[in-house]
């Protein structure tokens, strides 16, 4: 006899204390910034064991739901998600401005505490869509963005090093711009955009720089923008904490 569809198996019994007490936090019995009871009480509430809801908590880490704090315990997220429309198309206001599956801010304003840029090899990917060969570099401006001093997303730009020679975009002081506006200070009007996201695990850099939990995955984004005549210009790649975007497409039919 197989379990009843929804019905929790012993091996997956974590999964079920993590929907309640996702509940309880989302209905507000667990309020934000509110310190969790300990392993052993929400053990005796739930019934279960310690190994139970230590997986359960791990994984509403994982979510943002949760956020561990050394030698105090863990603590409830508030979960703000930002909103980050992607490749601009043609939509009606009426339904650009229509009811959204998740409620996002759209509002919150990012600063930023990390910028680096320099002449590098660009990975090997970002090199080819660029046409770079071998011995040739590109300009890369990387920036760290937080909200409300929490980071969220990373951002770097990647630009042929030729295309920004002598230009303002070359300076070590460059001020961060996304991929369009540096376009243009170097005199460049791209006429197509493409974008292209995906899920992937962080590398031990971006999860240190997003200070995020293992087991928590990023969502990758390139954006490249390209000439009139098909030739690529520019590639945008922004890491977000995949618990603090939801990213949006909206398009007429």
């Amino acid at each position: 006899m197989t379990d009843a569809p929804g019905s929790a198996q012993p091996k997956f019994q974590y999964l079920r204390i993590a929907d309640q007490l996702r509940a309880a936090i989302t209905e507000g019995r667990h309020r934000a910034g509110e310190r969790l009871p300990g392993e052993d009480a929400l053990a005796k509430e739930y019934g279960v064991g310690a190994v139970t809801i230590q997986r359960a908590v791990e994984l509403l880490k994982n979510d943002g739901f949760l956020a561990g704090r050394r030698g105090s315990g863990v603590y409830v997220q508030d979960l703000q998600l930002l909103r980050r429309h992607g490749t601009p198309r043609p939509t009606g206001d009426q339904w650009a401005a229509g009811p959204r599956i998740w409620p996002a801010n759209e509002t919150q304003t990012t600063t930023i505490d990390q910028v680096a840029v320099a002449d590098v090899p660009p990975p090997p990917r970002v090199a080819e869509v660029l046409g770079l060969g071998a011995e040739e570099t590109a300009r890369v401006l990387d920036s760290r963005f937080l909200v409300d001093g929490r980071p969220v997303k990373l951002v770097r730009t990647y630009l042929p090093s030729k295309l920004c020679a002598g230009s303002a975009v070359a300076r070590a002081d460059s001020a961060p711009g996304d991929l369009r506006s540096m376009l243009a200070e170097l005199g460049l009007s791209p006429k197509h955009i493409r974008e292209e996201v995906r899920g992937r695990a962080p590398s031990s850099s971006d999860a240190s720089r997003l200070g995020i939990p293992i087991g928590r995955f990023v969502l990758d984004t390139y954006r490249v923008a390209f000439a009139g005549d098909g030739q690529a210009l520019g590639v945008e790649q922004t890491t977000m904490d995949s618990t603090s975007y939801v990213a949006e497409y909206a398009y007429d039919l």
